[in-house]
This record gives structure tokens, C-alpha cells and sequence, in this order.
């Protein structure tokens, strides 16, 4: 019986070491996995929409930080960060393949979104934003960087804009060099750069402010958004795939007149 209960003991301190050993080696880890176990008391969340561009020539284009990924903090949103895995071959779908890597931040569109800029890849990996509100924590789907072997294509002349209705004008857009896109985002903004209104649509077009082939709205306030006559206007457009990766991006001035 003495013997039973002493190695009943010792299996026991065992584990108990095993389970410290675990604790002590994630809360040093940077891991998407072990930072979530460090904030278990929040719910999760996978509603935060991000996406990445980079490798494209005249829009956001820097030589020495070429990657924008974009990501829209919603109401109360706070303490930004940025996980990757080494590479491809991980799986997206492993919260402990995505390592914390500290990158610069800046607001666009007078801070309604926001984006990480990153140096160039060199090869595809998989990217993923998190961010805070009060009671949980909120983590993107997988973004596939893809600036090595598919750079976006910044494209206007992809774009037009039917202004016999000025105050409702259409956007209407073509495919680039890349047709894998399967949702829009666009953006319509004043000269100041604040945004005005920002949509996704599955089709190639969109109306101000119909929202009849709408499926995201990013800011659904009431009253509607509507455009001054007169005003200088800028719309931007970006073409996204499957793995939110941004292939096509278009931008345009017009004048509601």
C-alpha cells in the first residue's frame, strides 16, 4: 500500500512538472496559439477583415516597405498586432505555425482603416491581424502574401465611372492580369481623404448608394451616406481572392456634377 502511494506520488509530481513545463514554455512563446491561451478569459472572435497588397507601382508604393495589409478596426478596437508563419508549407488553419512580428502601422483613409506595412517577400506565407475590444479578441482569417510570385497590379484605366446621375454615379470595373478575384472592395471618399462609403460586392460593379448587390457593408449609418454636388470625390477599388490577397487596385477622381 506505502508503495502504491508513493509511486501514485511521483506520477503525479510528474505530470504536475510536465503541466508547469507546458505553461512556462508557451508564456514564453510568441505564438498566435499561446497568445490566445494568454487572453482565454476573452471570447474569440474571426469577424476582423483584413487583406494584403504589395509589389503593385503607384498606389501606396514604397520601395523599401512595399506590403500594406489592410484591416478594418472596428468600434472600440485596440492594441494591433501581426503574426506570419515561416513560410508556405505551414498550415493556415495552426494558431501555433503564426509567430508575433512587430511591424509599423498607419491609418488610412483618416484612420477608418488601418494598415501594417511590411519589407518584400520573398517567397509566400501566411500572414494574420489580431486586434482587442473591451471582452474579446479578434483574429483575421488567413491572408496569403503574395508580393514575390503575384504582385497587385494598380490598373485605373480598368475602372470607369457613368456620371448621368452625379449624385448617384456607377463604378463599373474589368478584371486585370490576375482574374481570381472573387469580392470588391470599394471605397468612395471625399478630397480630405475620409471615407464616405465602403462596400464589397461579389459583381464587377457598383451604384452610390444602392445597395442592392451589397454583401458587406462597412459603414451602415443612418442617414445614408450621399455625395454634394460640386464636390471633388476619390474612388478606390481593390479586387481580393479567395486567400485575401489583393491582385487588382484602381483609383479615381470625379466631380458630382
Amino acid at each position: 500500500m506505502i508503495r502504491f502511494k508513493s509511486t501514485f506520488i511521483l506520477i503525479f509530481s510528474l505530470i504536475l512538472l510536465a503541466s508547469c513545463e507546458e505553461e512556462i514554455n508557451c508564456g514564453e512563446s510568441d505564438s498566435l496559439s499561446c497568445f490566445l491561451e494568454t487572453h482565454s478569459d476573452r471570447s474569440q472572435s474571426k469577424n476582423l477583415i483584413a487583406c494584403a497588397a504589395g509589389g503593385q507601382e503607384g498606389f501606396l508604393d514604397d520601395p523599401a516597405l512595399p506590403v500594406s495589409v489592410f484591416f478594418y478596426p472596428i468600434a472600440g478596437a485596440t492594441e494591433f498586432r501581426y503574426f506570419e508563419t515561416e513560410d508556405l508549407s505551414s498550415n493556415p488553419d495552426d494558431f501555433t505555425a503564426f509567430k508575433e512580428i512587430s511591424l509599423d502601422g498607419l491609418p488610412v483613409f483618416n484612420g477608418y482603416l488601418h494598415r501594417f506595412i511590411r519589407p518584400a517577400s520573398t517567397e509566400d506565407t501566411w500572414s494574420r491581424v489580431v486586434y482587442f475590444t473591451p471582452d474579446s479578441v479578434h483574429i483575421s482569417n488567413a491572408i496569403r502574401l503574395k508580393d514575390a510570385t503575384k504582385p497587385s497590379e494598380f490598373a485605373p484605366r480598368l475602372l470607369n465611372i457613368n456620371l448621368s446621375n452625379p449624385l448617384e454615379p456607377i463604378f463599373s470595373w474589368t478584371n486585370g492580369r490576375t482574374p481570381e478575384n472573387e469580392i470588391y472592395f470599394h471605397v468612395v471618399s471625399d478630397e480630405s481623404g475620409n471615407l464616405i462609403s465602403g462596400t464589397y460586392t461579389f459583381e464587377k460593379n457598383f451604384q452610390f448608394y444602392k445597395l442592392d448587390n451589397v454583401v458587406l457593408n462597412i459603414r451602415d449609418i443612418d442617414p445614408a451616406p450621399s455625395l454634394t454636388s460640386g464636390e471633388i470625390y476619390n474612388f478606390t477599388l481593390m479586387g481580393v481572392s479567395l486567400d485575401n490577397w489583393v491582385n487588382l487596385i484602381a483609383d479615381t477622381t470625379f466631380v458630382a456634377e
